[in-house]
């Protein structure tokens, strides 16, 4: 398939355009060249040539860096959620753009795309009971160390049959799926009475996006397949029985100190990027002057640390978040 090929939208049904003509895994480096479609009636974007379900295993087992992933670290990062004023330092960075957090002590949780287990283990933490569901093959052991529920496979397998749930995240999880309304009509049935659906992706009505053109670091491509706005997702919503309860914006201050390094960064197709990988530093002897420029960096360092928040936050007051949060209710009237 071309990927520049037309494609149908999967919010209104319209034809698409091409909105971005080439476009590459500027992450990871997938080799192959994509596009970026946009619907010109309802705004929603899609990425082309679109993947298939089948695909999803062996495209984030090889691309997405799991294998790595070091059980000390993950804990030690999973018990932060128990310190104190855990809940303000995440909204100062903008990381509570995640739907497990609004889930309550003793509620049942499916956390789908659970990743690297770290939603899971905070749940535990929390004393939520969390069920977990993911595609890549390599996050087995992590579960199998941690003990954690957790089916690796789709959604679409109806893991944990006879389980239904307070709460089912997906948690920057949906902009992957390939058919986002089917696995919405799955999960719907899955909640308990009252309920709820919380999902977090990426706002491409964003002030970021407008601002980063083809180098916004959530088109994401060809792991991003569907590019929400709130106005698209709230008739995706609709039209799968759903009924928006609460919509907001959070950007989190990570995303904003990754677009500035892509912004600085040239890649060509199928060349990783060094921003999303972490190096190991050689120890050097340091010279008093460059003990110097690293005090002044650091000081340099809170204030524009300092700075992103209070444009961050103040941006997402005003809903150009980069990220969308989005909470859900089944609508019970609804015929299938």
């Amino acid at each position: 398939m071309n990927a520049a090929a037309s494609s149908i939208c999967i919010v209104c049904g319209s034809g698409m355009s091409v909105f971005i003509d080439k476009i590459w895994d500027d992450r990871y480096g997938c080799p192959g060249m994509f596009s970026i479609q946009r619907c010109p009636v309802c705004t929603q974007m899609a990425t082309t040539p679109p993947l298939k379900e089948s695909d999803l295993p062996a495209l984030y087992s090889t691309y997405y860096p799991r294998r790595s992933v070091e059980f000390e670290n993950l804990e030690k990062e999973a018990s932060k959620v128990l310190e104190p004023y855990a809940k303000t330092r995440r909204w100062l960075a903008g990381t509570d753009n995640q739907g497990h957090y609004l889930a309550k002590p003793g509620q049942k949780v499916l956390d789908i795309g659970s990743g690297s287990c770290l939603s899971l283990l905070e749940q535990r933490n929390l004393g939520v009971e969390g069920y977990g569901v993911e595609a890549d093959p390599n996050v087995r052991r992590i579960a199998d160390h941690f003990n954690l529920r957790v089916h690796v496979g789709s959604i679409h397998n109806q893991p944990f049959p006879g389980e239904t749930f307070d709460m089912i995240v997906l948690n920057q999880v949906i902009e992957h799926v390939p058919d986002p309304e089917a696995l919405m009509l799955n999960i719907r049935d899955r909640l308990k009475p009252g309920g709820r659906a919380v999902m977090s992706f990426p706002n491409a009505a964003s002030l970021q996006r407008k601002l980063s053109g083809h180098k916004w670091i959530n088109w994401h491509v060809p792991y991003h397949q569907h590019h929400f706005n709130r106005q698209s997702f709230r008739k995706l919503a609709e039209k799968a029985g759903y009924e928006v309860v609460r919509a907001r914006t959070i950007t989190p201050n990570l995303w904003s100190v990754l677009q500035l390094r892509a912004m600085a960064e040239n890649t060509t197709e199928g060349q990783a990027s060094g921003g999303w990988s972490s190096g190991s530093v050689a120890a050097q002897r340091i010279s008093f002057v460059t003990r110097v420029k690293k005090g002044l960096a650091r000081r340099m360092s809170k204030l524009l640390t300092f700075a992103m928040i209070v444009v961050n936050r103040t941006v997402d007051m005003l809903g150009q978040g980069d990220s969308l949060l989005i909470e859900l209710r089944a609508r019970r009237d609804t015929n299938r």
